[in-house]
């Protein structure tokens, strides 16, 4: 008998949503950040003064109460105009879907009169209020999730009615090979985690994946790489340290688990492969998770 056959049901949620922490900041005319780029999106709120952006060989400049997006992987250069006084933040989600609609369906540059900087600047500034705390407590962090959640669903409706139709089957097909990796990798972990072994005769390739979408592997790997801005093996390893930080914050799984989890053939090849990442040892960053903890 089904129990739940009238039932009406909301979707499953499986994603990572990073805050990887905000600052505001003053500064004098000779400020410049060298060209960089990030793994994550880059946000810039103008509060004061002018500041001068080159992305893609293209010259912006913004005034007070504009806006600037930055994808991941994508050159950029920022430096000070008369001033400047800024507020930034960088997130990154590892929904594919959301990703690819994100890079391309959002513009760089969105003026103080745009109307998604008029929709969000309410929120920006929320999250520059926080900047004065002086510590930051549980409901700290849920304002800043809430604030953020607010902002993307506002960044998603923006590049929704944006995205043009050129590039929608290379990015439905990159949006496949994505979704596989981190279903399949996932599939991987919860099996050897309930069994004990892989559930699997080998871990998730990348080659696989694009397979699976029915193209060929350089093609796979190029228009991957165009949507995303990163190839696909350096997407999968994100997806491997987003899963191996969440075990390593579960004391009840041991080190050596969690790599035989995602496939590593020994401890010390995790290990290596984890510090590659985030320049800490699994034990490092399992005693830091700790600190934060007990701190916080």
């Amino acid at each position: 008998m089904d129990f739940l056959k009238n039932a009406k049901r909301l979707p499953v949620i499986d994603w990572n949503l990073t805050f990887f922490g905000a600052h505001e900041q003053k500064v004098d005319t000779d400020w410049i950040v060298p060209v960089e780029k990030h793994y994550a999106f880059e946000c810039i709120f103008v509060l004061e003064g002018e500041e001068f952006a080159n992305i893609h060989s293209e010259d912006y400049t913004l005034s007070a109460g504009d806006f600037f997006v930055i994808p991941p992987e994508f050159l950029h250069q920022v430096s000070a105009g008369k001033g400047l006084k800024y507020f930034c933040f960088h997130f990154d989600i590892d929904d594919p879907s959301l990703k690819v609609q994100l890079i391309q369906g959002l513009k760089y540059y969105y003026p103080k009169a745009s109307s998604l900087c008029k929709k969000i600047t309410p929120h920006l500034f929320k999250l520059d209020s926080l900047v004065a705390d002086t510590s930051y407590d549980f409901n700290t962090k849920m304002v800043i999730q809430i604030e953020l959640s607010k902002i993307l669903q506002l960044f998603y409706y923006t590049a929704t009615n944006d995205t043009t139709e050129s590039s929608s089957t290379q990015a439905e097909y990159s949006r496949i090979i994505a979704d596989y990796m981190k279903s399949k990798l996932t599939n991987q972990v919860l099996g050897y985690i309930k069994n004990g072994y892989l559930p699997d005769e080998k871990a998730v390739i990348v080659e696989d994946a694009i397979s699976n979408a029915g193209l060929s592997s350089g093609y796979g790997f190029r228009i991957f790489k165009q949507t995303f801005g990163i190839s696909p093996r350096e997407y999968l390893s994100k997806l491997k340290v987003n899963e191996a930080k969440k075990l390593l914050m579960k004391p009840r799984y041991s080190i050596s688990d969690i790599g035989s989890s995602l496939g590593y053939s020994s401890l010390a090849n995790f290990s290596r492969q984890f510090k590659r990442w985030t320049n800490l040892s699994p034990h490092e960053f399992r005693k830091q998770s700790k600190i934060s903890i007990r701190t916080h």
